[in-house]
């Protein structure tokens, strides 16, 4: 599955090559990489000199190209589409599959047909591994909470997100699950994390989890009463409270440490 493992690694390192590339020069990033309250309309955008060149009205062409950002939810539709069958594959073959056998679940025939292309000779896939197993189970479980903040909690906007990030958020949503199947099988020799650091990760992920239900509680009141107040005032008001106080984008960091 060493094939499978590389093709995701490249999928990651372009999109995020492409991330890296939009945000380099000041109009792409601002007609490409914001979204939501931070995306202007596209005739306030610093434009590139040579404005007659095709290339740049083709350019400017597809940055109008945008999506509701209400459509993130989708994303979390996505992975816990993709990851909910991966996980309860990958729960059958530990209890009821213990060895390199092939049994007909979702994870064993994508994985499946990894291995057949690599050693046409030799299908069978080893068992998956435990602590890999368990970081799809977090990986699910965080799916999920996101999930239900977006359909249940979240209040609607009007803000836009481009196509393009839309894009990269559905293939992240569903290049992940598959990224950590394979690491559950195929670990290239790694040795077990120690029970401590296994502990930790859990702890770091809760910790993290936790922050950023609170934070998003925090921006969801904050948009309901910036909703009310749109009338009197077109000001936004700046977030406090729980991790508010020490970073900008606490939601985004607890993102980070859930992932990481």
């Amino acid at each position: 599955m060493l094939l499978l493992a590389l093709l995701l690694r490249l999928l990651y390192a372009l999109l995020a090559g492409i991330a890296a590339a939009f945000a380099l020069a000041p109009w792409t990033r601002e007609a490409f990489v914001r979204y939501g309250k931070t995306r202007q309309p596209l005739a306030t955008h610093g434009r590139p000199a040579r404005q007659a060149a095709a290339a740049v009205v083709a350019l400017e062409r597809f940055a109008a190209w945008t999506v509701p950002k209400n459509w993130f939810s989708q994303f979390y539709y996505v992975g816990a589409g993709v990851g909910i069958p991966l996980l309860l594959g990958e729960c059958h073959w530990a209890w009821f599959h213990r060895g390199p056998r092939l049994p007909g679940m979702p994870a064993a025939r994508v994985l499946g047909i990894a291995a057949l292309l690599e050693h046409p000779r030799d299908g069978s896939i080893a068992a998956p591994s435990a602590h890999a197993a368990l970081a799809l189970l977090m990986y699910v479980a965080h799916v999920l909470v996101r999930l239900k903040e977006t359909v249940f909690d979240q209040p609607p906007t009007d803000a836009t997100m481009h196509i393009g990030q839309y894009a990269v958020g559905l293939l992240f949503y569903v290049a992940t699950p598959f990224a950590l199947v394979v690491d559950a099988h195929d670990c290239h020799g790694w040795a077990p994390a120690p029970p401590l650091m296994v502990l930790a990760g859990l702890a770091v992920f809760a910790h993290a989890s936790l922050h950023q239900r609170r934070c998003h509680r925090i921006l969801f009141d904050l948009r309901r009463g910036s909703l009310r107040a749109a009338r009197r005032a077109r000001a936004y008001a700046i977030p406090s409270g729980d991790l508010f106080g020490h970073v900008s984008s606490p939601h985004f960091l607890c993102e980070i440490l859930i992932y990481a």
